[in-house]
């Protein structure tokens, strides 16, 4: 989900006009999280609990899609284990389910206490390594919880798999370490100018839309997106797009999703 602007991040100040060689290029411009309805076969739908229903009624989904406990609005139940059966059936049965999240742990706003968050996460965490599903992750001011837990799935696990930090705004310190211990960073419409620089040099750079700004079509919001960042990092948007494409996230989900997609 997008949190309010922070001070420390970019924002421009109104949308320009589209650069017209994105729209008539061939490349494909790859979405690791939207929420997004509109039909986009290169993005990853994210849905929360509340919306699988929705993949359940429908045999094929339009789209590729993820999966994930918001930690925002955790199920009031006792125990995880049923609500996780019931995701692991889901990624059996739905072959576009090709990562889980948005799942995490947020210390300003969630209807479930620091321990409840973990405990789900927990769950979720072990679910995609024992699936090898890859995970988007919503991380507000729990960095180190969020470096211990993967450190926890990395003893219990022989491979684990790509793991990204959504809507990444934080500044170069906490980019830094975040990048060293293994994570990837995925920005949108605000971003810190120095993190963006470091996730690129790194090879572990992606580009979301989250929520499509208002008045604008999916399409829309996905190609300035690129543009933006790309135009940050003295990059054509082509050639950004070529290389979040090969970042391990994006191989992995080639690797597992269905070849008609």
């Amino acid at each position: 989900m997008t949190l309010s602007p922070r001070s420390s991040a970019n924002e421009p100040s109104s949308v320009k006009p589209l650069d017209p060689t994105i729209s008539q290029a061939t490349v494909k411009l790859w979405d690791c999280h939207t929420h997004s309805s509109e039909p986009a076969p290169e993005a990853i739908r994210s849905y929360s609990y509340d919306d699988w229903s929705e993949l359940t009624a429908s045999p094929s989904p339009v789209q590729l899609a993820s999966i994930g406990l918001h930690p925002w609005h955790l199920p009031e139940c006792a125990s995880p284990s049923a609500v996780i059966t019931q995701m692991e059936q889901l990624f059996a049965r739905q072959p576009r389910i090709v990562a889980l999240g948005e799942c995490g742990i947020d210390k300003l706003r969630s209807n479930a206490s620091r321990s409840q968050q973990l405990t789900w996460l927990e769950s979720q965490m072990r679910l995609a390594c024992q699936l090898r599903r890859p995970i988007v992750l919503h991380v507000v001011r729990a960095w180190s919880e969020m470096i211990a837990m993967r450190e926890q799935m990395a003893r219990s696990f022989d491979q684990l798999p790509p793991m990204v930090l959504h809507a990444f705004r934080a500044g170069q310190g906490v980019a830094q370490m975040m990048l060293r211990a293994g994570f990837a960073l995925s920005f949108g419409h605000y971003y810190n100018i120095e993190s963006l620089r470091l996730a690129h040099e790194t090879g572990r750079l992606l580009i979301e839309t989250d929520e499509v700004p208002r008045g604008l079509t999916y399409r829309e919001a996905i190609e300035e997106n690129y543009r933006q960042l790309a135009s940050a990092l003295a990059l054509a948007p082509e050639s950004l797009a070529h290389q979040v494409a090969e970042t391990p996230f994006w191989v992995e989900v080639h690797r597992q999703r269905p070849a008609s997609s």
